[in-house]
């Protein structure tokens, strides 16, 4: 159960693609947390008020913030200033790692102000999550919470965020990189001749195609941030250790689908390669099976309602097959879910997995966040075999 994850671990890594209710499981998980007495800071990357409108807070800014009292009360927790809250500002993380490499204002502003620079904190594959990872690396290292719940940028594959900080670091250490950035004989410094030399053939066709002012960019880059290139790459190692370090849970949180599944179990699987346990799966929005399929007995049952006299007893009998047809549809699909989740349970062995239900409507209150949470802490949740959601009736909302 996923309660012992959250009274155990400093860190829980909430990863998933982008859709499945990632936000409101952090959410939910740092609550409960709250709940059990531990100082808790729930965080997202996502420029969306998603964490905002689930913890009940206004807004979120890029320092930690404690969530309003009468929101920790509908949350279930009896003393405030366990829970906090904070959006992790992509800029802010990657500006931190290069104040703590350079000393000089003057060149750090240089470094902001670069087009390339920009371009590497923005739009480069990977540093939406390598930014996750640098300010997780960060608030750990201060100490100041119980535990931490990371709410993972939306991505196509969980190992995004695994592999995000490698990424950046072979980028940053490329062979490429490091030919260019070298100093230039004994001086120390940069030489732009090595751009515009004749020998850099492909350079100096390259800036026929993007223009010279590029290549003073990517000089001038160069030049300052050659000093922070080490910094980096010791930041990504020193991120890969906590990741893997016993204080850290990893939670995936997915649909109950083959595709969903089959992800789920690669992730396990590499996981496992890597030495790094996976805490547990929360297999989110699981269709409860319908308690009736059958034409006669829903037609029988609506005509036993006060309303039903209104009707004629051929609309009360379109009705009751329209209503069945349309569970019938539905105990396909648990029973399709559920056999997903079986193969997920007997292909992970020993990952406990966690099932939060399809609510009523969405979850837009604390009161129902406070629901999830009570899923995640082993709360009531259906048991079947994939046979049994075919068959049995079973009762449902």
């Amino acid at each position: 159960m996923l309660e012992v994850l959250s009274r155990q671990k400093r860190i829980v890594v909430c990863v998933g693609p982008g859709g499945v209710g990632k936000t409101t499981t952090a959410a939910a998980l740092g609550a409960l947390a709250a709940r059990q007495g531990r100082r808790t800071l729930v965080c997202t990357i996502d420029p969306a008020p998603r964490l905002a409108d689930a913890l009940g807070v206004g807004s979120l800014s890029a320092e930690p913030q404690l969530i309003p009292p009468e929101a920790s009360r509908a949350l279930g927790i009896d003393t405030d200033g366990r829970l906090s809250a904070v959006r992790l500002d992509t800029q802010s993380a990657f500006a931190g790692l290069v104040e703590e490499q350079v000393a000089d204002p003057g060149m750090r502003a240089r470094i902001f102000s670069n087009p390339i620079y920009r371009q590497i904190t923005t739009a480069l594959s990977g540093s939406q999550e390598y930014a996750a990872t640098l300010a997780l690396y960060e608030l750990a290292r201060r100490k100041q919470y119980d535990l931490i719940v990371l709410d993972t940028p939306p991505t196509q594959n969980a190992l995004d965020f695994l592999s995000a900080p490698q990424r950046i670091a072979d980028a940053v250490s490329s062979p490429a990189i490091q030919w260019f950035a070298r100093p230039e004989g004994n001086g120390g410094t940069f030489s732009f001749q090595r751009l515009r030399s004749g020998s850099a053939i492909v350079i100096r066709r390259l800036a026929k195609f993007v223009g010279s002012q590029f290549l003073d960019d990517v000089g001038a880059f160069l030049v300052d941030f050659r000093d922070v290139l080490g910094g980096f790459l010791e930041r990504a190692r020193q991120i890969e250790a906590l990741l893997r370090s016993a204080d850290v849970g990893f939670l995936l949180v997915l649909a109950p689908e083959v595709p969903a599944v089959n992800e789920a179990l690669y992730f396990h699987a590499r996981l496992r390669e890597a030495g790094i346990p996976l805490g547990g799966f929360v297999a989110n929005r699981v269709h409860l099976p319908p308690g009736d399929d059958d034409a006669a007995s829903i037609a029988a049952r609506l005509r036993a309602q006060p309303a039903a006299g209104a009707l004629g007893d051929n609309a009360l009998s379109a009705a009751a097959r329209t209503l069945a047809a349309a569970a019938h549809d539905l105990r396909l699909l648990c029973a399709s879910e559920r056999r997903e989740l079986d193969r997920l349970v007997r292909e992970a062995p020993g990952v406990p997995m966690t099932e939060v239900p399809l609510f009523e409507h969405e979850v837009d209150s604390l009161v129902e966040l406070r629901r999830v949470g009570d899923h995640l802490a082993g709360g009531p949740a259906p048991v079947f075999s994939g046979d049994e959601a075919y068959r049995a009736p079973q009762t449902g909302y």
